[in-house]
């Protein structure tokens, strides 16, 4: 796959105007450099629900962990993912972001002030 990197947005102390653009889903899934400061919005316009699938690279025992899936409603589906523990980081310390169908997707990735 041809992941694509999002660039997180920073929330500011003052508040963050939620218009501010999101970026729209791919077929092949999107990736973004982890922190436990990061969360995800997505927004889902398409008449069917959608889900998304945060992908976990940990074994327990030598038995993979279950990816994540959040299923955003249909039409006005906005979902906040909530901040990701380590547990999501990839070798290459990115969070892989998947999608089960693209169209009318879109997300932004956004990061809490310290």
């Amino acid at each position: 796959m041809a992941r694509t990197d999002l660039t997180a947005v920073p929330v500011p102390r003052t508040g963050l105007d939620l218009t501010t653009a999101l970026t729209p889903a791919i077929a092949d899934g999107h990736m973004f450099v982890h922190s436990e400061r990061r969360m995800l919005r997505v927004k889902n316009t398409n008449a069917s629900a959608r889900t998304v699938t945060v992908q976990i690279p940990a074994t327990v025992d030598g038995q993979d962990i279950v990816d994540k899936p959040y299923v955003i409603p249909a039409n006005t589906g906005d979902v906040l993912i909530p901040a990701f523990k380590p547990i999501y980081r990839q070798t290459n310390g990115k969070v892989y972001i998947d999608y089960s169908d693209p169209v009318g997707v879109s997300v932004v990735v956004l990061e809490l002030p310290v």
